[in-house]
């Protein structure tokens, strides 16, 4: 559950949308990857982001609302942080410690969950081809995968 310092009101308030990318064939363009999350919010928060990642958001987020795009295949988030009051360093307040703590997972591969990412090295058992589990036309079809965050309007709330 969000924190509730909000008496100074709530500041730094960011919209994202997260998207399961797709690259072309030729490596020309990318194109976005159709999900089945059945509208279950909690499938796609968990398909996007690591628990760590909805953890830290959860604790250092004031206000905190997530939905599924319209289209099915985005996860959408908005945060605002509050303050934990005057005297307060900024490095200790809300919004910093998302942002150190966000910073900090992304460094160490923790922000996205690792469902989102594919390459054709997943296509055999750690990369040795004698254990190759995927046929040639499967390891062809194979296309390299990724998660997007990009800025997203309107706010959720």
């Amino acid at each position: 559950m969000p924190n509730s310092d909000n008496q100074d009101g709530v500041h730094n308030k960011i919209t994202k949308i997260i998207y399961q990318k797709e690259v072309a064939d030729d490596n020309s363009s990318l194109s976005t990857v159709a999900q089945s999350f059945g509208g279950n919010l909690t499938t796609a928060k968990n398909f996007f982001l690591t628990a760590e990642a909805q953890a830290l958001s959860d604790t250092n987020g004031t206000q905190l609302e997530y939905a599924i795009h319209a289209d099915g295949n985005g996860l959408i988030f908005t945060i605002a942080f509050g303050t934990k009051g005057a005297g307060t360093a900024e490095a200790d307040d809300w919004a910093e410690k998302w942002k150190t703590g966000k910073k900090t997972l992304t460094d160490a591969d923790g922000w996205f969950n690792t469902s989102c990412f594919v390459s054709k090295l997943d296509g055999n058992n750690g990369g040795d081809a004698a254990n190759n589990s995927k046929t040639d036309d499967e390891m062809i079809a194979l296309k390299a995968r990724f998660a997007v965050a990009e800025d997203h309007t309107p706010h959720l709330f």
